[in-house]
């Protein structure tokens, strides 16, 4: 094993029975029979009960299998899977118009239906911002991640001011949003326009007024000039690109960035996707050994708070942004750092 890998990280790939699962939930989708519909849907379920537990595409496969399972149920019990707010947002445009935006995705991916534009860069880019979509947003993501936990290790408090750096289309976004409350703020800052217009549609739908959207050219936070520091920048699966792929020039200025919008003593939460045993099933995606992160951050003048791995996969870095120490005054002592 490596001890960083990006690789094809933005694409699963597309297995035999992957295809077979997709095509008996287009088929499902398409169906003007409840019965053929529920049938089908309970088969490519079926199938990715099989599957996820051995191939390396859980992210992808359980929010399809989610699909599935909605349409398999019976009309009195499909209310229970749309109480959280941000899913049953994340359902409404995902089967909105006959579930075209699923179908699309089914298309694109799986190849079932011409489009029309997929080898062009526009249909390529599509094709990606509706993966990611269905990734991130994955109402059964918590399965896998124990989002809860993360959100817990954080100890968010009500007022703060977070910036959730790659927030994509605001999966934690929003949970950050309810937990600081009227009084507190959160900036959801990303690259792609798609998934910022996604927020701002959700915030409204939601009715959460502490949202704002910033987009980034990713070489910077990008709330410079916008605001006082915040009190914690969040980075989820994204500082693995800084590390592995930025040159040295490039990931410096990233940096300062961070430093320059948390200031003196703020806090960097680091989620990211480490190594895991042999056996072990992986997330799906890039991942790099938090020694070498933990070793780049330090030298960058952040202390180590505390050290979390809440899942095989993924582990938590908490830091601080050391202030820099009067040449005539003595370094302060480090902090004891929590393990869990």
């Amino acid at each position: 094993m490596s001890l960083v890998h990006v690789g094809s990280s933005d694409s699963f790939a597309i297995t035999t029975e992957g295809r077979q699962a997709a095509t008996l939930l287009y088929e499902a989708l398409e169906a003007t029979d409840p019965a053929v519909m529920r049938d089908k849907a309970r088969q490519s379920s079926k199938i990715y009960d099989e599957i996820v537990p051995r191939e390396n595409y859980g992210g992808e496969y359980t929010t399809l299998q989610w699909f599935d399972d909605y349409l398999a149920a019976d009309e009195t019990d499909r209310p229970g899977f749309l109480t959280d707010p941000q899913v049953n947002f994340f359902f409404q445009q995902f089967s909105a118009e006959d579930y075209k935006l699923l179908k699309e995705y089914l298309d694109r991916k799986y190849r079932l239906h011409d489009v029309g534009d997929e080898e062009s860069k526009a249909g390529q880019d599509r094709k990606v911002w509706l993966e990611d979509t269905i990734l991130f947003e994955n109402p059964r993501r918590e399965a896998w991640e124990h989002s809860s936990e993360l959100l817990r290790l954080l100890n968010i408090r009500p007022g703060m001011k977070i910036a959730d750096v790659g927030s994509g289309p605001g999966y934690f976004t929003f949970k950050f949003a309810r937990l600081v409350g009227p009084e507190g703020h959160v900036y959801a800052i990303d690259m792609v326009e798609q998934h910022l217009r996604w927020v701002e549609q959700a915030k409204v739908v939601m009715d959460l007024k502490n949202v704002d959207t910033v987009e980034t050219d990713g070489r910077s936070v990008g709330l410079a000039g916008v605001l006082e520091n915040v009190d914690a920048v969040f980075l989820c699966s994204l500082y693995h690109n800084m590390y592995a792929m930025a040159t040295a020039p490039e990931r410096d200025a990233f940096v300062q960035s961070i430093k320059e919008t948390i200031g003196p003593n703020g806090v960097l939460w680091l989620a990211d996707n480490g190594l895991v045993p042999p056996g072990v099933l992986p997330y799906h995606g890039p991942y790099v050994a938090k020694e070498l992160l933990l070793a780049q951050l330090l030298n960058y003048g952040f202390e180590l708070l505390e050290e979390h791995q809440f899942v095989p996969q993924r582990y938590l870095l908490v830091l601080r942004n050391t202030p820099p120490t009067a040449p005539d005054q003595p370094s302060p002592e480090p902090a004891a750092v929590k393990h869990s």
